[in-house]
């Protein structure tokens, strides 16, 4: 029996991009779960729409990306149990159904890891991504000894026996994903990369990334990882 492939997408004030990913991902076999994320109320027709695709949660306000991921892993859990691979996906447009079944079908090829997808950060990459992600890089290999060419690529994939372990992961927001990468190989989880093209709509514009708070968040969780292995 093949496991379920489903697509967890934490979403923010998306686009209406948004229906056409979900359509397509659709299209390609995965069941589908949207966490509004507290977007405003003229988003509502976006979520009606997406409703025809997807299971949509819905959280009263914003909570921030990793609160949302949580929540919908724990409907998956009870919905699915652990019988399933997952990938987390952006709402606006930067991974496509065909990365997206990459990933998942690497997790399926390596039980128990967690399978990243890695944009190639070339000469097509907005600017500050690549710088960011240069110095993110380099932090976290001196932190952690593990190498991994693109700490924030929000494009996850992993077995839904995963889900205990994740649910235990501190955040709320974006530093979630960092605490993934800090946290997993401590407990014994095996990181994979894949490589997916990059793409950029708008110049990222939808992006909900604030580059000095949520940065400053990202590192706050490195140099409590350091402080807690020196302990």
């Amino acid at each position: 029996m093949l496991k379920s492939h489903i697509a967890l997408i934490p979403a923010y004030q998306p686009a209406e991009g948004l229906i056409d990913l979900l359509e397509e991902l659709t299209c390609e076999g995965f069941d589908i779960i949207v966490v509004n994320d507290g977007s405003s109320p003229e988003y509502e027709d976006i979520f009606v729409k997406a409703s025809v695709y997807a299971m949509v949660l819905s959280h009263s306000h914003n909570r921030g990306k990793g609160a949302a991921l949580k929540t919908g892993l724990k409907y998956i859990e009870s919905r699915y149990g652990k019988d399933c691979t997952i990938v987390t996906m952006d709402a606006d447009g930067q991974h496509t159904p065909l990365n997206a079944l990459k990933v998942v079908n690497t997790a399926e090829e390596n039980p128990g890891a967690i399978v990243i997808g890695s944009r190639a950060l070339d000469e097509d990459v907005l600017l500050r991504s690549r710088f960011g992600n240069t110095i993110t890089r380099f932090v976290y290999h001196l932190t952690t000894g593990v190498s991994i060419h693109d700490t924030q690529t929000g494009l996850r994939a992993f077995s839904g026996e995963l889900i205990p372990k994740l649910l235990e992961i501190p955040g709320e927001r974006y530093e979630f994903e960092m605490n993934e990468l800090l946290i997993l190989p401590e407990l014994g989880v095996k990181i994979i990369e894949r490589e997916i093209e990059t793409i950029y709509i708008d110049d990222n514009s939808s992006s909900h990334f604030d580059s000095i708070k949520d940065s400053a968040r990202i590192y706050r969780e490195i140099f409590r990882f350091i402080g807690h292995r020196k302990k």
